[in-house]
This record gives C-alpha cells, structure tokens and sequence, in this order.
C-alpha cells in the first residue's frame, strides 16, 4: 500500500498482514508494512474508519488477529501479556508502554518505561508483559497486529499494586483498568 494512493485502505492493509503472516519471516514481514503505513501518521488518521469501540477487531484467524485500538485520554491499560508476537503502529497520539519483567519469585517488576509516538511501530516477544497509557491530549490510535488468535489464548492480566496474576477476562480487565487524573 503506497500513500500514492488518496486514501489510506484499511482492507487492503489486511490483506497484506495477513499474506504477510503465511511467510517464513512473518514478525519482520509484519513489522516492515506497519513502518511503512505509519510513516506518514496523519495520512492513516484522516482516513481511516471512525470506529465506536475501542477494540475492534479487523481480522483473526489461527495465524494472525489484526486489532484497531484506540485508548482514551488518561486511561490506564493493566499489565497484562499477549503470549505471542505483538506489533503496534502507532498513527494517533502516543502510548506510554511499561514493560515489565518476572523477579525470581514469579512477581513482576518494573523494568522500562517507553513513549511510542504517532509514526512509531514496537514490537513485543511473546512473553512480553506491559501496561499502557495514552499521554497525549488526544486519544491513542494504532493498529495492533497478534501473530495468532488473540481472542481465544490463555492470557494473563497483572494487578501491579497487589502482586497478583488473574486470568485475562473482561471481568478482570474492567476491575483493573482505570482513569488517571489529567
């Protein structure tokens, strides 16, 4: 997808992750479209879907879920993990991300703090475990790409403040996710 074209296609990005996710190399084929779309974050702004929810989901299958994500202003996002590949574009504001990591005694600990900005692409390991936060006045947007089924994994949501693993359910996630002061 070139920005030759007039407007950005969110069908046609689908459809080259997903002929992306079938190659040998699918986390840097994935990666490489990403920074090519975001490269001109406003481009993917003025033309893309204005979706209701949040989380939409564009496209799962066994090998890749492709995700629109869309944080509000000073919501906070639970540590939690994906248990696969995970590549997120950002093309709206920016995302604070705290990754963090397992101490000996299975607890997590704060290990660093990053800013991905509207043009960035991060990618995260499949055992990758972090938290986010939009920081700009404006909500964060990105497209968020899973090698895998994200909606169905065993996944695990992290209760920072009390040092407990819960399971990833939506019950979970809304106990643990809050709005921060401005």
């Amino acid at each position: 997808m070139t920005q030759q074209q007039n407007k950005f296609n969110i069908d046609q990005l689908v459809d080259e992750l997903k002929t992306a996710a079938l190659s040998a190399d699918a986390k840097a084929q994935v990666k490489s479209i990403l920074e090519q779309i975001v490269k001109d974050p406003g481009w993917v702004a003025k033309s893309i879907p204005d979706y209701a929810d949040d989380d939409v989901i564009l496209f799962e299958d066994d090998l890749i879920s492709i995700w629109h994500c869309r944080f509000p202003i000073n919501l906070s996002v639970p540590a939690h993990d994906h248990q696969m590949v995970a590549t997120i574009a950002v093309y709206q504001g920016a995302e604070r991300n705290v990754l963090w990591t397992r101490n000996d005694s299975g607890a997590i600990e704060e290990k660093t703090e990053l800013t991905v900005n509207a043009g960035d692409v991060l990618q995260l390991g499949p055992d990758a475990i972090h938290s986010v936060r939009s920081t700009d006045d404006i909500d964060s947007c990105a497209i968020h790409v899973y090698l895998g089924r994200l909606s169905t994994v065993k996944r695990s949501l992290f209760d920072t403040e009390n040092g407990v693993v819960l399971p990833f359910d939506d019950a979970n996630y809304q106990r643990l996710v809050c709005a921060e002061p401005a």
